[in-house]
């Protein structure tokens, strides 16, 4: 039995298994839990870049819609508490403890994710909320999210990321994100694919298609396109239109292109989509304002510096951050290499106010820039 929370953390990381890469332990699990899944109103949201901005937009104008609305994202940056955000903020402490004892007591071994989306639906039960915003993890077809049955699903990109595992074409990635499509459940595109469209077809699913762009307050062309996708994502759950409107403008989104300071900014970019937008935003707004700019960076595992170079390849100004996790790639196989830490950056940017400097690459770094 666990009794503190930093126990529940660390049981949940150092009792990790491997996927098997099937649905056949979460749906043994949901079901020895009565599947608490069936209680919601599910929005379903799959990716390659930017579910999180979408999932967080749709979440923000269903609560100002006074609607009682969880979201279930991933991955954390500071507390794992944020992967369970509700209307009124977080899972506490106590009743996370309550969860993972509960998800424990089933003894079947899950790996990390599939712990982290039981103890989000048994939360969303106990608060019997009405809607829950669903993100998916890597995967379609074979997702642990991949078992709801969902009231309207979204795919918000298409595009390379993590391809040392998955899979290495855009055919192939949109033929794996197409199955959060459900028989009868519309989805909501921003741009034609075939694969994703005729998968539609064959479910019998309605394409609500979105080329437009909203206006929103967040930072970079791309967020208009998100925007759109959750505006009409809103409109189908029946919205007031001016309440979806207006709460796009308002929506606040941390992480994505947030300044720490006047000339600290971080943003959790980290494939090549991701990093070609930060680079055009960058090139765009403050290229001129700063005498230099410095990519201050650091990977995931099995992630190469090459992504960096060849979307920044005219630059110079690199630092990896020394920042140690088991998540984050090992440096010892690189040499000469522009090493500082956390607070040593910090300093720097405190102490240059004329050169900017970027913070990107990995969200499991770019958290300790924000505590």
């Amino acid at each position: 039995m666990i009794k503190t929370y930093n126990e529940a953390v660390d049981n949940l990381f150092k009792n990790e298994v491997v996927r098997d890469y099937t649905l056949d332990k979460i749906i043994e699990a949901v079901c020895l839990l009565w599947n608490p899944e069936d209680d919601f109103k599910i929005i379903h949201v799959a990716w390659t870049n930017w579910k999180w901005s979408v999932s967080k937009m749709v979440f923000s104008t269903l609560k100002k819609a006074w609607k009682k609305v969880w979201v279930f994202t991933s991955p954390h940056l500071i507390d794992i508490r944020e992967r369970f955000e509700t209307h009124d903020w977080l899972i506490s402490e106590e009743e996370f403890i309550e969860i993972v004892n509960r998800v424990l007591e089933l003894e079947i071994e899950l790996s990390y994710f599939e712990k982290c989306f039981l103890i989000s639906l048994l939360y969303f039960q106990r608060q019997k909320c009405e809607y829950v915003i669903l993100e998916t993890w890597f995967w379609g077809l074979l997702d642990t999210t991949n078992i709801v049955n969902p009231i309207i699903t979204a795919i918000t990109s298409i595009g390379y990321d993590h391809t040392d595992f998955l899979w290495k074409t855009l055919k192939e990635i949109s033929a794996q994100k197409a199955w959060i499509i459900k028989q009868d459940i519309p989805v909501v595109i921003n741009k034609h694919n075939k694969v994703i469209e005729d998968f539609a077809k064959q479910k019998n699913a309605p394409i609500l298609f979105t080329s437009k762009k909203i206006k929103t307050n967040l930072i970079g062309e791309y967020q208009e396109k998100n925007a759109a996708i959750a505006y009409e994502i809103c409109k189908y759950l029946d919205l007031d239109e001016k309440v979806i409107l207006d709460w796009l403008i308002k929506v606040k989104h941390l992480w994505r292109m947030q300044f720490v300071n006047e000339n600290l900014l971080v943003d959790w970019a980290h494939n090549i989509n991701g990093l070609k937008e930060l680079k055009k935003h960058i090139d765009n707004n403050f290229v001129w304002k700063f005498d230099n700019i410095y990519y201050c960076f650091w990977l995931k595992k099995n992630k190469s510096p090459e992504l960096i170079y060849k979307v920044f390849w005219l630059e110079k100004n690199y630092i990896w951050v020394d920042y140690k996790s088991y998540m984050l790639e090992d440096l010892s196989k690189y040499k000469d290499l522009k090493l500082l830490n956390v607070r040593e950056i910090q300093k720097l940017s405190k102490n240059n106010k004329n050169n900017l400097y970027v913070v990107f690459g990995s969200l499991y770094m770019i958290g300790e820039f924000l505590k």
